[in-house]
């Protein structure tokens, strides 16, 4: 541990608890890893350790809790490996196709490309997306990242696994981000200055990459969260929140190209906050703690972006359909591709026509 960086940690957590606590929010749990390393720099496990009301003696950054959507970005990165979809596909945010789930705001956007989709946390496009990976073979995913242990049937989850169904631990999943912050290199914790833990290639370099894109990616995140709030940087920051039902847990990990933190905010006894989900407290607690480590290079001055994927192509696409960008496109993202996976046809969903600007209707030759 680093012991500057650890008071400094548990001061600001303790600080957002005493501001929250009004509205439920009893105690909080915070990891800080050097992204390079996994070097543990941090480790909070509540924010008093001699509140017995808060149930302060107990490590709730070992406590087996609901992740809420953190799980979202893993298949997303499956489905990328396993061919089931590229930047390109069409996900449909669409009444009747996810077996029951609903998306937390009880709307839906219509067509998504998988940026918009994961970084809106939709969770009927997520839901599908499991059913298509295979819910088996997503559930054995996430042993692989040490997320679980098989004690229970993957059916036992079902396709809940994307909301949150299955409770994990703080110190599980911030391990397991590691692949997507690695280039798909699953790394456990390093207690030890110098030495290196075990590590495994779960991902392909460039999906993790591609997945990091979009979970840094503030536009891409409109309309589900709004600009300029808790989860927007100065600077690059891949990050994912997660609340659980009834907001009883409130979940943030975030990944800058020099650290990697998880942020747990919730009650000991599971009793739902108010309105303290993940975006308006972990992830605020979370930029006080990056901002505060990376002091002057949080006025978005230093150039800390994330890497492409390498080999791939930049390709603008029309968000609507997923072809390539015409100028009568109204919403473009660029998105990268394997060399033979981007697309080919150009967009034909968007015409660019004159409008009389008197009545609205299509211009005549006449018209001045």
């Amino acid at each position: 541990l680093d012991l500057d960086i650890q008071e400094n940690v548990a001061t600001l957590a303790a600080a957002a608890i005493a501001e929250w606590e009004s509205r439920g929010a009893g105690n909080a749990a915070v990891i800080l890893l050097d992204r390079k390393s996994n070097e543990v720099l941090a480790w909070l496990g509540s924010t008093d350790y001699f509140d017995k009301d808060q149930a302060g003696a107990l490590d709730f950054a070992q406590a087996p809790r609901s992740p809420g959507s953190t799980l979202k970005p893993f298949f997303y990165a499956l489905a990328y490996d396993q061919g089931k979809i590229t930047a390109a596909t069409i996900l449909d945010d669409l009444p009747g196709v996810s077996s029951g789930i609903m998306n937390a705001d009880k709307d839906y956007l219509g067509p998504l490309l998988p940026r918009q989709a994961l970084a809106n946390s939709r969770n009927v496009p997520a839901a599908r997306l499991l059913n298509d990976i295979g819910l088996e073979e997503g559930y054995a995913f996430l042993r692989e990242l040490g997320l679980h242990d098989n004690e229970q049937d993957a059916r036992h989850y079902g396709l809940g696994l994307v909301i949150g169904a299955m409770p994990v631990t703080l110190e599980h999943l911030v391990q397991a981000y590691s692949a997507l912050a690695n280039d798909g290199r699953w790394r456990s914790l390093n207690w030890v200055l110098g030495q290196h833990g075990t590590e495994r290639q779960l991902l392909s370099p460039g999906t993790a990459r591609l997945v990091t894109l979009h979970l840094s990616d503030a536009s891409a995140r409109l309309p589900g969260f709004p600009r300029m709030a808790s989860t927007e940087y100065a600077y690059p920051v891949a990050l994912k929140t997660g609340s659980s039902q009834g907001l009883r847990d409130a979940w943030v990990v975030a990944y800058s190209q020099r650290y990697l933190l998880g942020v747990w905010v919730g009650h000991p006894d599971a009793r739902p906050m108010r309105e303290l989900t993940g975006a308006s407290s972990a992830a605020e607690l979370a930029r006080r703690i990056l901002n505060q480590l990376h002091g002057s290079e949080s006025r978005g001055f230093a150039d800390l972006a994330f890497p492409p994927p390498e080999g791939y192509r930049l390709v603008p696409l029309c968000t609507l359909t997923g072809k390539r960008a015409t100028p009568a496109c109204d919403l473009v993202f660029g998105e990268w591709f394997k060399p033979g996976q981007e697309p080919r046809e150009d967009d034909d969903a968007h015409l660019r026509l004159a409008i009389d600007v008197r009545n609205g209707l299509l211009a005549q030759v006449g018209t001045p």
